[in-house]
């Protein structure tokens, strides 16, 4: 009987792998062909403002999305075999970002039209908003947590390849830069709705607005992983708009052009810790000592993988970025290869916050660890950019050294926490 049931999850983890593994294939390849091709039909000036609208907007993303992407996954996980807790957390915690989403957009628009900076461009700015709403639609959380990850797959992909063609079809000159954010949030609004209306009808969860109690305890539960995620914020998307406060948006051009094939190639490690997630939390419920193993062989894999991809990616930078981009990118180069170390350090960082702090209910932790990342990454970037005036390259650095000391910092409580997922730490 063990047997049977052993196997049953295998082969669930494994479908979900591979559903994973199929969208994240299609988030590598068709950013692959619109990024380079947005870059040398808007240039680099136009892509970097809408880079930095995206950064800015990402703020009300990260408050919208509450932590719920964890926290909610943990939740369905836990609820999914009783329908009526199932029902009250989906409502619950879709109550609550419809509720954040509504108080973003209100503190958008006064923000947008409070400084002239933003002001100028404030269609851009509107439009771009239009993903937050997308965003609090698309419930991935609550597929996560029902280990349904096809449902992810292909509403996902969908989108993806729709917004990829109009792209093409739609965007062919600079003056056109309007268009990428519309057809963006065009494509997540809609995937919302749809993936709503496949719960209603797949599993049976009609959506309904929830009582104040239910809406606040999911506050107060996601509050730990909501102060992270906005600490995590503080030193990647903040480190873009500063740069585009400070210096102006062909900077941020180079910069973003650097930073977004490095997390390109990181994302080749998302379908692991999201796969894995899920099955954790039902592991840990089981057996630690089994837990800590499974860890440690998700963790050597990773690392082997991970220096590899690493040592390709920056002795073939230069040719690469001069294939893709067709224009002088040489500072982009420069920016990806200092960067470049990130391509081991966050798979890493991904496993040990998402896939041991999580499950284990370590939030505290998790909430604590990010906001030291972000004291440290302004503190430092403020040195680089404005002592030193190095302004790209200050920002990639200060990157750099936030992004190691937290992951440095993650083990060090883990395994002070006996989870000995690192054998050579004692």
């Amino acid at each position: 009987m063990m047997k049977k049931f052993k196997r049953a999850e295998d082969k669930k983890l494994y479908s979900n792998f591979i559903s994973l593994s199929f969208l994240h294939a299609a988030n590598l390849i068709l950013p692959l062909i619109t990024f380079p091709y947005m870059v040398r039909t808007l240039g680099i000036e136009i892509y970097g403002l809408v880079i930095f609208a995206q950064a800015f907007i990402s703020y009300f993303s990260i408050i919208a999305e509450y932590g719920f992407n964890f926290s909610g996954t943990r939740e369905i996980s836990l609820t999914k075999n009783n329908i009526e807790e199932l029902t009250t957390a989906y409502n619950s915690i879709m109550t609550v970002r419809f509720i954040l989403v509504i108080i973003c957009f209100v503190v958008m628009a006064i923000i947008v039209f409070s400084f002239e900076k933003f002001s100028i461009h404030w269609e851009l700015y509107f439009l771009t908003f239009g993903m937050v709403i997308g965003t609090m639609l698309f419930p991935t959380w609550f597929f996560q947590g029902m280990e349904k990850m096809k449902y992810i797959t292909i509403l996902s992909v969908s989108s993806k390849a729709i917004f990829t063609i109009s792209i093409f079809v739609f965007v062919k000159s600079p003056s056109d830069y309007l268009l990428v954010p519309l057809l963006n949030s065009a494509g997540y609004i809609f995937v919302g709705i749809i993936s709503i209306i496949i719960i209603n009808v797949n599993f049976n969860i009609p959506f309904k607005i929830q009582k104040s109690i239910n809406v606040w305890r999911h506050l107060i539960d996601g509050y730990y992983i909501f102060i992270s995620t906005i600490s995590t914020n503080l030193y990647t998307t903040t480190t873009t708009v500063v740069l585009g406060l400070v210096t102006n948006t062909t900077m941020v051009g180079y910069y973003a052009i650097a930073e977004k094939a490095l997390r390109i190639i990181v994302a080749i490690f998302s379908p692991f810790t999201q796969t894995i997630y899920p099955h954790i939390i039902q592991l840990a419920k089981n057996s630690f000592e089994d837990t800590v193993i499974f860890l440690r062989r998700i963790l050597n894999f990773t690392i082997l993988i991970s220096v590899f991809i690493w040592i390709i990616g920056f002795i073939f930078a230069e040719p690469l970025f001069h294939l893709l981009f067709s224009q002088n990118v040489n500072h982009s180069i420069l920016i990806f290869r200092i960067l470049s170390p990130l391509i081991i350090i966050l798979p890493i960082a991904s496993i040990l916050f998402n896939v041991v702090l999580l499950p284990f209910k370590m939030d505290k932790y998790f909430s604590r660890i990010y906001m030291t990342g972000a004291i440290l990454n302004l503190f430092v970037l403020g040195i680089l950019l404005f002592v030193f005036k190095l302004s790209t390259v200050g920002a990639a650095i200060s990157l750099l050294i936030c992004e190691f000391t937290i992951t440095i910092y993650a083990a060090i409580v883990i395994q002070r926490n006996n989870i000995k997922v690192f054998t050579f730490y004692k």
